[in-house]
């Protein structure tokens, strides 16, 4: 009987708490009510071994945490640049990849991957001290080798 009580009481106030908004649902951050978030932004440049600007490289950005990846193309000056990342983790595991993808239209390449420790990150807008964290400027380079 006691045990069947202490299940109940545990099974209504989790109702309640619920209807109120509050729950455990994992969504990508810490268990709590809100999630803190940051403005993220992409740029860089992607030049061959002769240091020529390569156009048409796919660039995907991989978040630390498996919450999806960005992708984006360099344009004919070899830049790429992308604002609103969806980035929940930006720490150690992030990586940026860099794919040769449009055949043999602007050269062929082999991908190459630049890791956390070769990215630059710089802040550039404050946060509120609350949820919100501030704005980066995530800055990734690449030399691309050409394929054999």
């Amino acid at each position: 009987m006691g045990i069947a009580l202490r299940n109940g009481w545990k099974w209504l106030l989790g109702s309640i708490l619920t209807l109120l908004g509050f729950s455990n649902v994992f969504i990508g951050c810490k268990k709590e009510y809100g999630c803190p978030y940051a403005d993220y932004k992409l740029v860089g440049d992607v030049k061959d071994s002769k240091g020529n600007p390569v156009e048409g490289i796919r660039v995907v950005f991989v978040p630390a945490e498996n919450y999806g990846s960005d992708t984006t193309f360099t344009d004919a000056k070899g830049h790429f640049e992308q604002d609103h990342l969806r980035i929940l983790d930006m720490s150690t595991g992030s990586k940026v990849l860099f794919q040769d993808v449009d055949g043999s239209d602007h050269g062929s390449f082999k991908e190459k991957e630049v890791g956390y420790a070769e990215l630059t990150v710089e802040q550039t807008k404050k946060g509120d001290k609350n949820w919100y964290i501030g704005g980066f400027t995530i800055h990734a380079d690449a030399v691309m080798e050409e394929e054999e």
